[in-house]
């Protein structure tokens, strides 16, 4: 079963350079994202196609959204935001891009000055990016015009990471840091592991000191101490 499911667990893996940001590794759940990102390259015709400068990205922590983010700021040289204050008003008017991180978070959001933040982006040439756990139709507004525009922007939905996806991030990772564990070592892992990408990262930080510290070759022993380790951490 186990030699079955590791030749399922491909791995031609696709990756993606990000400046001053880790390599992205493009799969199934997050391509159609990826996708419509790179459509900000040209923001005029985003706009033909979507009518609004605006794409919203949502799904479970740990999914890749932030990730994401980082590409879509490196297309747009967006700015990361938590409220709207006059200063972003003004920079939206000189054709600035934003992006709102954990948008379902914030408390006591200004919705007049969203409203006048969205039509500043939409009658310039900036954008927008919005990032929440939730899916548009769930996120409540007191204003109906804020909330039926948000629901008319296009979404789309990051799926947390299957088998083939996890094994991937975690043979990137600990490549990454010179560790090459076997197959049958990774499958272990991607079967006990929280399915995100902070665990995965955080295991190959924890199993890449605990090397160096102990200067041994990799056992069964150690992972399971890295993954306890996780389990308490993330």
């Amino acid at each position: 079963m186990e030699k079955k499911l590791i030749k399922q667990l491909a791995l031609p893996l696709s990756f993606r350079n990000v400046k001053n940001y880790s390599n992205f590794i493009l799969n199934e759940v997050n391509e159609v994202a990826l996708t419509l990102i790179d459509e900000f390259n040209d923001i005029n015709n985003f706009k033909k196609k979507f009518n609004f400068p605006v794409l919203i990205l949502y799904g479970s922590q740990g999914s890749g959204k932030t990730h994401l983010a980082h590409i879509f700021k490196e297309i747009t040289d967006a700015k990361f935001i938590k409220k709207i204050s006059n200063v972003s008003l003004n920079e939206a008017k000189l054709g600035k891009s934003f992006i709102f991180d954990d948008f379902d978070k914030i408390k006591c959001l200004n919705e007049s000055l969203f409203i006048h933040l969205f039509n500043e982006i939409l009658f310039n040439s900036g954008s927008l990016l919005i990032i929440t756990s939730k899916p548009p139709n769930e996120l409540s507004f007191n204003l109906g015009d804020l909330e039926s525009r948000i629901r008319s922007c296009i979404s789309t939905k990051i799926e947390l990471p299957d088998d083939n996806f996890l094994f991937s991030i975690l043979v990137k990772e600990l490549s990454d840091k010179k560790i090459f564990l076997n197959d049958k070592f990774c499958l272990y892992i991607i079967k006990r592991i929280k399915r995100n990408y902070k665990s995965i990262s955080l295991f190959a930080k924890t199993l890449d000191i605990m090397s160096l510290e102990q200067k041994t070759k990799i056992t069964l022993k150690q992972i399971k101490e890295v993954l306890n380790i996780i389990e308490t951490n993330s």
